[in-house]
């Protein structure tokens, strides 16, 4: 018979924990809305970089906001979030002081982006159709990190949809910036939509007042 000491306990207080902070970090939406303007304006600046112009100031301008804006935002989210639901949310959500990343975390998330950019842009370039292999690639490895940063339904659904947006894509023909611009729009949409909704439920429900 198998140690009962060595299978994983459910109501470990650690596992508790994380599940209830990643619910209490999601529960107004605000992750989503940010990552689906995120997307949307992603998208609308490859958008622009291949409907302008190639030399032209807007496509100048385009490429450089692209290069500048994606790494700012992604650095500025958690910011972001922290200043919104202590200026607006504070009475709902109340005050959480979440735990930095550890070194090991940070180290296999790097690890993992590392593979996976090596992957995309080292071997898949040297296959038939890199293009779509490419498109395909980033639907599913975006895919994957929505759901699994979520944790929660609508994060699987969203991660579903992202994945199979990028294999359609793939196998449509069409060109990597327009094929980017297009997953890119789709997730932004559907985050937007997905952590609109969630916001409004949650701004609806009524405050609970103490005695």
């Amino acid at each position: 018979m198998q140690n009962s000491s060595s299978l994983p306990r459910l109501d470990d207080p650690n596992v508790l924990a994380q599940r209830l902070i990643q619910k209490a970090h999601n529960q107004d939406g605000l992750p989503e809305i940010v990552m689906g303007i995120t997307w949307l304006l992603i998208s609308g600046l490859i958008y622009a970089q291949f409907a302008l112009p190639h030399g032209s100031i807007g496509f100048k301008i385009a490429v450089l906001t692209l290069a500048i804006f994606g790494p700012a935002l992604i650095l500025g989210t958690p910011a972001a979030l922290k200043w919104v639901r202590r200026r607006y949310f504070i009475e709902r959500v109340g005050y959480v002081q979440h735990k930095p990343a550890g070194r090991k975390q940070i180290g296999f998330g790097i690890l993992g982006v590392v593979l996976v950019a090596g992957v995309l842009f080292g071997v898949v370039p040297r296959l038939s159709r890199p293009d779509g292999w490419l498109l395909a690639g980033t639907g599913v490895f975006g895919g994957a990190i929505v759901a699994l940063g979520g944790r929660l339904p609508r994060f699987l659904v969203n991660g579903a949809l992202m994945a199979a947006t990028g294999m359609i894509l793939a196998c449509s023909g069409v060109s990597l910036d327009r094929g980017f611009a297009i997953l890119y729009g789709f997730e932004g949409v559907v985050c937007l939509v997905s952590g609109g909704v969630v916001c409004l439920r949650f701004m609806r429900q009524p405050l609970e007042t103490g005695e």
